[in-house]
Order: structure tokens, then C-alpha cells, then sequence
């Protein structure tokens, strides 16, 4: 009998420990869920990001906030607006956060970011110029050896007397061909007019017309067939794409145009510490 009640006492012993445990871990569970603070204003998954991109950088947001306003190119890199512009709550949020700025101490760390950052003016619209400046240098470089190339090829072009000299062969043969045509005595034509001369046959269908020029030149202009030898860069500068080139080059119109339209609205700025207008006016689009 004495052996039963033991067991009994045991086993009554062994369960008021787990209901200790349960509760323990219970109260655990609450004291954690009582750290995270609810979020005010940004979507979860908006702030989620944005604290992921805090902790990589473990940097004050006062400090971070001192950065952007002043421009600060020893501490500024790419990859850091890169990644503020992409995880940068929307205006409107930042808007809806400032009224929270007394709660400070309450609010999620990404809430407590926005808050300090809602008093940099135009703050997207600054990061973006700021991106610009970072990335400027590096995208002259890349189309620096385009235009070079079209450039050079262009006025070796225009300087090859052997080169115009063969136009001129061109043009003799195209209005004997055309002779009593309306396209007779013609004075000039189209650059894309000589893609037509490996096309024109002759009625034999054996000889093009460029197979015929180029007889023409060794037999009578020999002299002529050196304008290869003036045209170093065309074959480089052929690979080009004009496409794309021209979509580069209006793409940093556009943005140096914002630029200086957001200087013009930077310029009225009442924060000793905003040093955009300066930074950005002189350092860059002046040059140092």
C-alpha cells in the first residue's frame, strides 16, 4: 500500500513540474511577444526589408540621415542608395510616421528609421540625384569609347580625299546608268544607296556593280583603293550600335535635367547640414 502511494506521489510530482514547465514557456512566449512592437504605419513586409538593410549596414540613423543631407562621398556608395531607394518606405508613409515622432521609443526600429528620415526634404527624389553622381563616371565610360570611335571614324571620313573620290566614281557611274531617266545629272545621293551596289547586276546576271567599280579603280584609279587604309576606325566604330547609344545618352539627359531642376528646389532648403545644392552643383556637373 505504501509502494502505491509513493508511485502516486511521483507521479503527481512529475506533473506539477510539467504544468510549471508549460507554464514557464507560456510566459516566455508572451514576454517575447510582448518585445516586438506592433507596427504603426509601414506593411509588414515593407519593414521586415527595410530592418534587414539596417542591420547590414549597423550605422545610427541620425548618422545615415547626416550622409544623404551632406552628401558625404567618403562614407556614400552605390551599393548603399541602391539599396535605400529600394527599401525606402513611400512619402506618404513617411508622412503618416512623422505624428508617431513623440512615440519614438515605442516604434519598430524601421518605423524609428522612417521617422528620422521624414525630415530630409524631397528625400527619393535626392537619393535618386545622389545615384546619379555615383553611378555618372562609370556610365561616361562605358559610352566614352563608342563615341570616340564614331567620332574619329566620321572625320576620317570626311578628310579621305581617296574616300570622297570614290563617291564621286559612284555618282559618275549612277547617272550614266540613268542617262535619259528622271534620276539623270544627278548632284548627290543617299550614303545608303551604296548597300545597292553588290545588288545591281548586270544583264548576264554574272558582275555586280560593285564588281564593276572595283575594276574600274585598279584599271584606271589605283590610287583610289587606298581609302581603306584612311579609315583606321570605321570597322570598330561599324560594331556600334547608334540604338543603343542614343538610348544612353538620352537616358543621362533626362537625369541631369531632374538634376537641375531639383537644385533649382533643393536650393531653398533652411538646414544648415543639407549641403546638396553645394555637392551636386560644383563638385559635380562643374567639375572639382
Amino acid at each position: 500500500m505504501s509502494r502505491f502511494n509513493t508511485a502516486g506521489e511521483a507521479e503527481s510530482v512529475w506533473n506539477a513540474a510539467r504544468a510549471r514547465r508549460e507554464e514557464d514557456e507560456l510566459e516566455e512566449k508572451k514576454s517575447i511577444k510582448k518585445k516586438i512592437k506592433e507596427l504603426k504605419v509601414l506593411d509588414p513586409k515593407i519593414a521586415q526589408n527595410l530592418s534587414i538593410f539596417l542591420g547590414s549596414f549597423r550605422m545610427p540613423y541620425q548618422e545615415i540621415r547626416r550622409i544623404v543631407l551632406e552628401v558625404d562621398e567618403e562614407q556614400l556608395t552605390e551599393s548603399m542608395i541602391q539599396n535605400l531607394v529600394k527599401h525606402l518606405p513611400e512619402q506618404e508613409q513617411l508622412n503618416a510616421l512623422v505624428k508617431y515622432k513623440h512615440e519614438y521609443a515605442n516604434l519598430s526600429e524601421p518605423e524609428q528609421f522612417g521617422v528620422v528620415m521624414s525630415s530630409v526634404k524631397r528625400l527619393r527624389p535626392r537619393l535618386n540625384s545622389i545615384l546619379f553622381k555615383l553611378q555618372f563616371e562609370e556610365q561616361v565610360n562605358n559610352i566614352r569609347p563608342d563615341i570616340m570611335a564614331v567620332n574619329t571614324a566620321c572625320e576620317e571620313l570626311r578628310k579621305s580625299k581617296n574616300f570622297s573620290r570614290l563617291l564621286e566614281l559612284v555618282l559618275l557611274i549612277g547617272n550614266y546608268m540613268n542617262a535619259g531617266s528622271r534620276n539623270a545629272q544627278s548632284y548627290g545621293f543617299d550614303l545608303s544607296s551604296l548597300c545597292k551596289l553588290k545588288d545591281t547586276k548586270s544583264a548576264d546576271q554574272k558582275q555586280t556593280l560593285l564588281h564593276f567599280l572595283a575594276e574600274t579603280c585598279e584599271e584606271r584609279f589605283p590610287e583610289v583603293l587606298k581609302f581603306v587604309e584612311d579609315l583606321q576606325h570605321v570597322d570598330r566604330a561599324s560594331r556600334v550600335s547608334a540604338e543603343n547609344l542614343e538610348r544612353n545618352l538620352k537616358q543621362m539627359e533626362r537625369q541631369i535635367s531632374q538634376l537641375e531642376k531639383d537644385l533649382e528646389t533643393f536650393s531653398s532648403s533652411e538646414d544648415p547640414q543639407d549641403k546638396f545644392v553645394t555637392k551636386m552643383s560644383i563638385s559635380f556637373l562643374r567639375g572639382p
